[in-house]
């Protein structure tokens, strides 16, 4: 789950929160067309920040409506000002290094997940934060990763997860962000997962934006009967409050 284009980029204090519904045509191992809703609540501090979300799928394919996809995310970010050397002295970071955690439970039947529950910790290293642009990088050295699939099949394993994630706003009515993660497996790089996502917000209004989703993974070892590679397309609209 890509959570980049749905974080603060900026420290502006307080509450924000957004729900998206979104229309989609979706190519997995056969087509669909989703309708989908997501959800965004998030507290910023000057040092700490606070992330909830959560998302169900409603799928519509060969003459049958389901839901089948859903997840629940909570993050946890602080910022890191300074790092203690010893008892007189620290490292100054220069307010370029957060430590976040995560846990993530979810669900998906159109890639053969059952459930699947994601633990992690790391570093997110700001690069470049600018009122224009701005550039992350992170890393989670051990993301734990426990997942049933749709035959039963039980996957214990422990994952690094290593991302990159461009944030550009040419002007106060379109934004881009993009953002790409590495997820192999310890001592079994062979095994991993790449995902790419691109979205482009242009503002309608003071509180509607309409969205342009652009997503795709490839994974060396998906569950049995579902392709290495997926992709979709999203076209819908947010509001912001």
């Amino acid at each position: 789950m890509n959570i980049e284009r749905r974080r603060q980029q900026f420290d502006t204090i307080g509450w924000f929160g957004s729900t998206e519904w979104q229309l989609i045509a979706e190519q997995n191992s056969k087509r669909y067309f989703t309708f989908r809703t997501l959800n965004t609540i998030e507290r910023q501090t000057y040092k700490r920040n606070f992330l909830v979300l959560s998302e169900l799928r409603f799928v519509s394919g060969e003459g049958q409506t389901f839901a089948n996809s859903g997840f629940v995310h909570f993050r946890y970010t602080y910022k890191v000002d300074e790092i203690p050397l010893d008892s007189t002295r620290s490292l100054k970071t220069g307010h370029f290094l957060r430590w976040e955690s995560f846990i993530q439970q979810q669900y998906n039947a159109l890639l053969g997940v059952r459930f699947r529950n994601l633990l992690g910790t790391g570093l997110r290293f700001k690069i470049v934060q600018k009122r224009v642009l701005s550039f992350f990088t992170g890393i989670t050295p051990l993301m734990h990763e426990y997942e049933i699939e749709r035959n039963g099949k039980i996957n214990n394993d422990l994952r690094l997860s290593s991302y990159a994630a461009l944030n550009y706003r040419a002007d106060n009515n379109l934004t881009l962000v993009m953002a790409v993660y590495y997820q192999p497996i310890w001592f079994m790089a062979y095994d991993h997962r790449i995902s790419w996502e691109a979205n482009v917000f242009t503002k309608l209004t003071r509180h509607f934006d309409l969205i342009i989703n652009l997503n795709y993974m490839y994974d060396t070892n998906p569950p049995a009967g579902i392709r290495n590679h997926v992709y979709n397309i999203l076209n819908g609209v947010r509001y912001n409050f």
